[in-house]
């Protein structure tokens, strides 16, 4: 089923995106064991990337996100593509306190690597405003990074066993020839109300609702947790350190170990494997 709906509203002056991200933030929760506090800030972050990951033109298409404070929940990282394959890791994964602003921090920042597959990738950076919390981070650095008014909200709805009842983004990003008329009216919707509509009812019905239309390019597609790591992949990246290095490392540590950040899996690499790679080879 589609999760995600972008469209021009507005006369064709504004791009909406909707996402409904409930069952990707469920699986981030369930690789990486989180706790409350750690499951809102995780959550949050990988809804956000859901939108612009969506965002993307060309078809290898790849973002990631990188903030780093001295928060409670550490280090956080999420990336997407194209295809809306979305995936992070989090340096604490059993905060319970639920607060934004304890778990990112007094001191931060957030950097954005985006390569859409034309030339250089862009990179933009900006300093996390205190107590502006995940979305007033992702604003402040659409602001300052990318000069656009970019209005974003995202939720985390958790249950009482602490699992995700319902996850969602919603943005509004004004183009360049936007008028003062609609800029102003931009900044008038309700976009918590906007998400408590996406969970009751739906992309489609939300987005007619507060905006009227799902003219022009509309677009519904869909969104998932998806790592890309895997053991053949992984012995591909080993074969780089070429026989001997990786034969030293077998002999000494017993195998070569390999955990992926981003869905929480082991692998181990043992002689045999170094035999099918290089004598195969």
């Amino acid at each position: 089923m589609n999760n995600v709906l972008r469209a021009l509203v507005y006369g064709g002056q504004v791009s909406l995106t909707l996402a409904d991200t409930t069952e990707l933030v469920r699986e981030g929760m369930k690789l990486h064991k989180l706790s409350k506090g750690s499951a809102l800030i995780f959550g949050k972050a990988l809804s956000a990337m859901t939108f612009m990951s969506a965002c993307l033109k060309g078809e290898r298409g790849e973002i990631s996100l990188t903030i780093k404070s001295d928060g409670l929940c550490g280090d956080i990282g999420v990336s997407g593509n194209r295809a809306l394959s979305i995936r992070g890791y989090i340096g604490e994964a059993r905060v319970e306190d639920a607060d934004e602003n304890a778990c990112l921090g007094k001191n931060g920042s957030i950097t954005i690597i985006r390569d859409d597959g034309y030339s250089r990738p862009f990179v933009g950076s900006c300093a996390i405003p205190e107590k502006a919390g995940v979305d007033g981070a992702f604003e402040e650095y659409f602001r300052i990074s990318e000069q656009l008014p970019t209005r974003i909200a995202t939720v985390v709805e958790l249950d009482e066993n602490g699992a995700c009842a319902f996850a969602g983004a919603v943005a509004l990003q004004p183009l360049p020839f936007a008028d003062k008329k609609t800029l102003q009216k931009t900044q008038e919707v309700v976009l918590d109300e906007v998400l408590t509509d996406l969970k009751k009812t739906g992309l489609i019905k939300t987005a007619e609702k507060h905006f009227g239309e799902t003219a022009a390019a509309k677009e519904e597609r869909r969104a998932e947790y998806k790592c890309n790591c895997s053991r053949g992949y992984l012995l591909g990246v080993l074969a780089s350190l070429g026989e001997e290095q990786m034969r030293q490392i077998i002999k000494e540590d017993g195998a070569v170990r390999v955990h992926c950040h981003y869905c929480n899996t082991d692998y181990e690499f043992t002689e045999e494997d170094a035999d099918e790679l290089f004598l195969r080879a």
